[in-house]
């Protein structure tokens, strides 16, 4: 968009994108927004907006540039006037399958300036209006979770959802306003970086504010600027929150904070940070929060217990299942890896469990800080398969110094970094330094709960169990021990990665094997049909070969069920015998498919499938012109898939392959009677039955992560159809014919197809099934309609068809060649 400026009304927007894949530019030389404005906004997160406008703000509670997909800011933003004013948003519903697109840059060499945030002084937080240069994703609030457990329907529509982003600036963020912040994110899932400058020019001001499970990063430089500053913070990270500072923090004002890290509502998840560079904090008064000491430093989860009384230097760690009370001897993983500089938080330190960090000197100073948490990383389980680890005594070294040094600290609060990872110590119980720290794994099963799902309750349970059996099974080097590394990474608050990650690995592609080999061999019936029927006989022995190609595509709203397309070719015959009465005839066919499946999944999985189907048929005529017509039918078929499943394990595609048999019989039973209406149109309706009995052998990936193995079981299919078929020929030529057919019909499944009770476990272990939920066996039928297209002549004809099942909302076409001998 060129051109002078818009004129925006209150609570309006300039420029939407409301489309898919769409580009849109905004170039005009100004722009003023004034109140509840969205100057550029997008929800199609495979789209972009660039924006090369200046923006500047007269008003309140406007956003510069909201989107889901790409976002590209080549422009300065100027809201410091007004309260409540966001710079760039970028936020995309938690639950879209595909966010690799979602980014929002504010690129070298541009500003955005925001002034003041508004804060009820009332108390309720609900009113609060915030000012932010960038943001990234939404969080629930403790009022929303109220909210949305209100009884009144209006309160819970009024709550927001729950969305994720990805902020970047490359420029430079001015804070100007009281209570406002220079990055903000939120939302296991969101990520935001700061390769720029924010400058914190007010009190009361931070820099990123990190909430929720959400990461950062600053690789520039957060800072104050002007004198008589007070109450300042560098970055906040709070609920699981993690933050790696790989810049420089230098902030000079009274009651100045570089980090601040807090804990959610329960007193749990504290925020993460780990400090790679320089953190330069003056001024009088600097402290931290106080938080509620933990009694005890022994531990247990999910059967495991790390048991560390008090007077003891050393912890027992047992293991109540498969045998009660087991006692299991922690490895020692000593496998340092050169050093770090300081990782802490204004209220603990991050040890590293491979490579030696050094506590920041200089905590003395703190007087107001008299607990703090220790968080110890999950690094040495990168380089053992031991679920029992012992940290190396040498990394604990300037933790026990730091902890000597510093008296006023009574409490150190222990936390493992990662959501399947316990940790404790043993402490000197004469300086209360640390002796021994232990990290110990959690069963996955843990976190298998009490839900029916995906169809029993003990099916996520049993698949975790052969999960957790798989742990200690693999090479250091090899993919499945990374796919678990990335596993133990899942912070504290991202339970919801692990169940993604779970569900992901459970193998869904495998619900609908069924339904996939009826659609492959409807493929080739298709073909058979046209065939017999489309093209006429030259003489009482016929031979018709087609090669065709054919689209498909299969929509469910059945959760668990993952959407598909198809792309098959393959080459149909039929032999055909006349007898000397019309509309006698008998014959054989037979066909050879290719079929192609992609699945609609995060990791884009891929099945192949060749199958061969043979058969035989004999018609009878009923009448003398061999318009009543019956037709029976007989035919079986075997096949071969490969299937290639890919599944994403927080942030990475990790697969598994497989390859297995299937095969299966049908008969058919078909009466028709055809009307002629006029020399060039016929109409002619007709019903069938076909009963149809299909088996695929036990599945077993062979290669990949996680391999499943998947039980084999078979399908019956019981299939009425009515339908009526439209039919035009049209001479073009001499021995030349256009035809056309329309076909409507309606069929109906009284089988088991969709719903089959598929089962699976994790291969290579002794872990019991569980289900795979299959498609629910729709009996409202499924109205189809076909229409092909074809140029015939004595020997060679050009078809073209496309067709539409109102059931999975199939569309379909298709591209033939046939030859007549």
């Amino acid at each position: 968009m060129n051109g002078t400026s818009l004129d925006i009304g209150n609570g309006s927007y300039g420029i939407i994108n409301d489309g898919t894949g769409n580009t849109v530019n905004s170039r005009n030389t100004a722009q003023t927004v004034k109140n509840d404005t969205v100057y550029m906004y997008s929800k199609d997160a495979t789209g972009n907006i660039n924006n090369y406008t200046k923006l500047t703000s007269t008003g309140n509670v406007n956003y510069g540039l909201y989107g889901a997909g790409e976002i590209n800011n080549y422009a300065d933003i100027d809201f410091k006037t007004g309260y409540g004013n966001v710079g760039i948003y970028s936020s995309i519903d938690i639950n879209t399958a595909n966010t690799s697109h979602t980014k929002a840059v504010n690129h070298n060499g541009y500003k955005i300036e925001v002034g003041d945030s508004y804060i009820d002084p009332n108390g309720h937080s609900e009113n609060n209006k915030y000012a932010l240069g960038m943001a990234a994703g939404y969080a629930h609030s403790a009022q929303d979770k109220i909210n949305l457990n209100s009884s009144n329907p209006a309160v819970r529509n009024r709550v927001p959802r729950e969305t994720v982003g990805f902020a970047v600036n490359n420029g430079i963020i001015n804070v100007n306003g009281e209570y406002s912040v220079g990055m903000y994110g939120a939302h296991a899932g969101s990520r935001v970086e700061n390769h720029g400058t924010i400058n914190l020019n007010k009190s009361n001001t931070i820099g990123m504010f990190l909430d929720t499970g959400a990461y950062g990063y600053n690789y520039g430089t957060i800072q104050s600027n002007g004198t008589g500053l007070k109450n300042i913070v560098g970055i906040v990270v709070r609920n699981g929150a993690t933050i790696e500072n790989h810049g420089t923090i230098q902030i000079n004002a009274s009651n100045a904070r570089g980090f601040i890290s807090k804990r959610d509502e329960g007193g749990q998840n504290p925020g993460i940070i780990k400090n790679y560079e320089n953190i330069i904090i003056t001024g009088p008064g600097a402290k931290d929060d106080e938080y509620q000491a933990k009694e005890d430093l022994g531990k247990s989860m999910g059967g495991i217990k790390i048991d560390a009384p008090a007077g003891s230097e050393t912890a027992v760690i047992t293991v109540t299942p498969p045998t009660p009370g087991v006692v299991v001897q922690p490895e020692l993983v000593s496998k340092i890896q050169g050093e770090r500089l300081p990782e802490v938080s204004t209220i603990g330190m991050y040890i590293d469990t491979i490579t030696p960090t050094a506590p920041i000197a200089g905590m003395n100073n703190l007087s107001g800080v008299t607990n703090a948490d220790l968080i110890i990383g999950t690094e040495a389980a990168e380089h053992t398969n031991s679920k029992y680890i012992l940290v190396d005594p040498s990394l604990l070294k300037p933790y026990n110094d730091a902890i000597l040094a510093n008296s006023q600290i009574e409490r150190w609060n222990i936390y493992s970094g990662s959501l399947t990872w316990m940790a404790s110590i043993a402490q000197d119980q004469s300086n209360n330094s640390i002796k021994n720290a232990y990290l110990v794994k959690v069963p996955y099963t843990q976190w298998a709960g009490k839900e029916a799902t995906p169809v029993e309750v003990t099916d996520t349970y049993n698949f975790l169990n052969g999960l957790e059996q798989r742990y200690n099974m693999n090479e250091l080097s090899s993919r499945e021990k990374a796919l678990f590394n990335k596993l133990n990474k899942i912070g504290n608050n991202e339970e919801i990665l692990l169940f993604q990650a779970t569900d992901e690995m459970m193998g869904h592609q495998y619900a609908t094997v069924q339904q996939r080999m009826v659609s492959t061999g409807k493929a080739l019936d298709k073909e058979f049909t046209h065939l017999r029927k489309e093209w006429d006989n030259k003489s009482k022995q016929s031979n018709k070969i087609k090669v065709f190609g054919m689209r498909d595509e299969y929509k469910t709203d059945t959760a668990g069920i993952i959407d598909y397309t198809s792309n098959a070719y393959g080459v149909a015959y039929v032999h055909e015998y006349e007898t000397i009465k019309l509309g006698n005839s008998s014959g054989w066919y037979a066909g050879v498919v290719n079929d192609t499946f992609k699945f609609k999944d995060i990791g884009r999985s891929k099945e192949n499938t060749t199958m061969l189907k043979l058969g035989v048929f004999k018609s009878t005529a009923f009448d003398h012109n061999g318009s009543l017509n019956w037709t029976i039918s007989g035919e079986g078929y075997i096949a071969r898939s490969d299937m290639h499943r890919k599944f994403l394990i927080v942030d990475e595609i990790f697969n598994a392959k497989s390859s297995y048999n299937s095969y299966g019989a049908a008969i058919k039973n078909e009466i028709s009677k055809e009307f002629r209406t006029s020399e060039r149109t016929s109409i002619k309706p007709y019903g069938s039955l076909k009963l149809e009995y299909g088996r695929f052998n036990t599945i077993k990936e062979k290669t990949g992560e996680v391999r499943l193995e998947v039980k084999g079981n078979d399908y019956y299919s019981i299939k009425p159809e009515v339908g009526i078929e439209f039919k035009y020929k049209q001479l073009m030529a001499v021995r030349t014919t256009f035809t056309t057919t329309l076909g409507l019909g309606y069929e109906n499944e009284f089988g088991k197809v969709g719903d089959v009770k598929n089962k699976g476990r994790v291969a290579y272990t002794d872990a019991d099934w569980f289900n795979i939920r299959g498609e629910k066996d729709d009996r409202r039928g499924n109205f189809k309609a076909d229409l092909n297209l074809g140029i015939e002549n004595q020997r060679f004809e050009v078809t073209l068809n496309a067709g539409y099942d109102t059931k999975g909302k199939n569309v379909r076409g298709g591209l033939g060649f046939r030859v007549i001998y």
